[in-house]
């Protein structure tokens, strides 16, 4: 099959074998694939990224860096072969936690394994288990944002926020969109956004973000502290991966503050612990999020309560994923870029 493989630090569209599958596994073809920021942080930082997994012990996003990669984790695809232990049939879409089993049962992330292929490639293993199928009326294409506003909606359920909280939300991807939709559906006022892409903070507004705030030139913690009503309590997620960031906030919010951190900052990163200490900080690291809100976060897609559709920004075929990536480096015009491997 052809893929955009990851070699010697570089994107190159090459043939690759087809992936099989084992006992409770499908085989898929890729509709659509999300390109990630995380699949930017593997190819431009792929030795820290690694270290990364070695130094917690998560083994799901190992990969030798002197065999070819195939990324792409925020997957929507077509069923083209399932066997007698799995409930799907062929031709069936589906969109998929990513990750797989391999013979020995350990557990793979589906584009973080060099064994298990993902989504800028023309075909895909998944664990059965892990699929939920796309309904008729959804657009395979749309129905592919499931994953990164899934992460989003995850990590606002995690923290049973309600009516009378307030929140602040960093960086507007598609990720951080998914938090400010999932705090709108729960009723949280106010909702500050903040993002150097006008795009993204005109996408925020539309998914419910009460202000908006452009960092280079306000900071959002003093336009929530103008918008919050006395006694409020606030929690902040940190979507976006900017060294320096965590520590600035320490000082900034009030006291009681929770602070998510989604975005995964690479390198080491100082804080200053007493201040938060002083402050009674909540600081929370965010990777697993509630599992039904995968399913859940569909469901809101396929009812039309997020408009999904609105953060596809462009679509490329495998040629194009390069050139994707760089421009996602400087997303001001982009939120979100789907990989089409089959058109």
């Amino acid at each position: 099959m052809r893929a955009v493989v990851l070699r010697a630090g570089a994107l190159i569209v090459d043939e690759v074998p087809d992936p099989v599958p084992g006992p409770g596994q499908v085989l898929v073809e890729t509709v659509a694939c999300g390109i990630c920021g995380s699949d930017k942080q593997a190819l431009d930082h792929t030795e820290d990224f690694l270290q990364a997994s070695r130094d917690s012990g998560v083994s799901t996003f190992e990969f030798d860096p002197g065999r070819d990669l195939v990324l792409g984790h925020e997957i929507a695809a077509r069923v083209l072969a399932a066997g007698p232990d799995t409930p799907h049939t062929e031709g069936q879409l589906v969109v998929a936690l990513p990750w797989a089993v391999d013979h020995a049962g350990r557990v793979h992330g589906v584009g973080f394994s060099n064994d298990f292929p993902g989504g800028y490639g023309e075909r895909m293993v998944l664990q059965a288990m892990a699929l939920e199928p796309i309904p008729e009326h959804v657009p395979p294409q749309v129905a592919a944002l499931t994953e990164p506003l899934a992460v989003g909606y995850g990590n606002v359920a995690r923290t049973g926020i309600g009516p009378g909280g307030t929140g602040i939300v960093i960086g507007c991807g598609p990720v951080g969109l998914g938090v400010v939709a999932a705090l709108a559906e729960r009723g949280v006022a106010p909702i500050i956004a903040s993002d150097p892409s006008a795009l993204r903070r005109a996408t925020a507004l539309r998914l419910g973000a009460h202000q908006v705030v452009d960092p280079a030139e306000r900071d959002p913690v003093d336009v929530w502290r103008a918008a919050a009503e006395s006694g409020q309590l606030l929690h902040v997620w940190v979507c976006a991966a900017v060294p320096g960031l965590l520590n600035d906030l320490l000082y900034k919010v009030p006291r009681e503050t929770t602070i998510l951190q989604v975005g995964a900052v690479m390198s080491d990163d100082v804080i200053r612990p007493i201040v938060g200490i002083y402050k009674d900080i909540s600081l929370q690291m965010c990777m697993v999020y509630p599992h039904e809100e995968y399913a859940r976060t569909l469901g809101r897609i396929a009812e039309g309560s997020i408009d999904a559709a609105a953060l596809i920004t462009a679509e490329v075929g495998l040629d194009g994923v390069a050139g994707a990536l760089a421009a996602l480096r400087d997303p001001e015009d982009h939120i979100q870029i789907l990989v089409r491997p089959n058109g």
